[in-house]
């Protein structure tokens, strides 16, 4: 599984080498505004991971992956393993941008920006894995065309249901949040969960709690995808 990893990693090479420093050339011009940040980071990652499965498909690299002395499991969680790298790498460029943000701020007297904060990677985290929980399994079940359509309409799906439920099934209040706690936190159902979630638990609970969240539905997902590649032909 780990050469499957690394061969997710050479594929992508020359992808990565230029849209990490474009990632964060971006994030640095919306760093003024922490909603504009945190989903631009997001969305930066996101398209990393399509563009890994997008690099295998474009070059018809899928029956040659399979007719390898490989499971489709194994294939799967390389991918999901490919995630997790992609979703720490997107972390530490928002940290260092955010840090740099931060100390310039900080040297103007400013106020630290409360986007810049534990509980907002714990946000970015979490909503990272559940884009790579729908993706992945619509990937894997109908290929590279198809299944970003099918994952686009799950996530679009998932948001409009999140507006409407969320706030009676969870017994949060509708966002944005008001208040000094919560000013500077990027709108989103997750971002503001999260940081309400921390204040009333505290940090090391909370991250307990989004981490062990965010590695559930991506088990879950594996599992899916696993089933679903299994019954993909090529």
């Amino acid at each position: 599984m780990l050469n499957l990893f690394l061969k997710d990693v050479k594929a992508g090479a020359i992808f990565l080498w230029a849209v990490v420093p474009l990632n964060m050339v971006a994030a640095l011009q919306v760093s003024r505004s922490g909603a504009g940040f945190f989903w631009a980071n997001v969305t930066c990652a996101a398209l990393i991971l399509v563009a890994v499965s997008m690099l295998e498909w474009k070059n018809e690299a899928e029956p040659f992956v399979h007719s390898l002395p490989v499971t489709r499991a194994m294939v799967v969680r390389a991918r999901y393993v490919t995630a997790a790298a992609i979703g720490g790498l997107s972390l530490l460029v928002a940290a260092t941008v955010g840090a740099a943000r931060g100390l310039g701020l900080a040297a103007q007297g400013a106020p630290w920006p409360r986007w810049v904060s534990g509980d907002m990677a714990l946000a970015f985290l979490l909503a990272f894995a559940v884009i790579a929980a729908v993706y992945l399994p619509c990937y894997f079940r109908w290929g590279f065309g198809k299944g970003n359509v099918a994952a686009a309409l799950l996530l679009a799906s998932g948001i409009i249901v999140s507006g409407i439920i969320g706030p009676a099934a969870t017994g949060f209040p509708a966002f944005p949040v008001d208040g000094a706690a919560y000013g500077g936190v990027p709108p989103g159902r997750i971002p503001q969960g999260v940081a309400m979630l921390v204040g009333r638990v505290g940090l090391a609970a909370g991250a307990v709690m989004v981490l062990a969240l965010a590695a559930g539905l991506l088990v879950v997902s594996a599992q899916v995808a696993v089933r679903a590649c299994e019954r993909q032909e090529f």
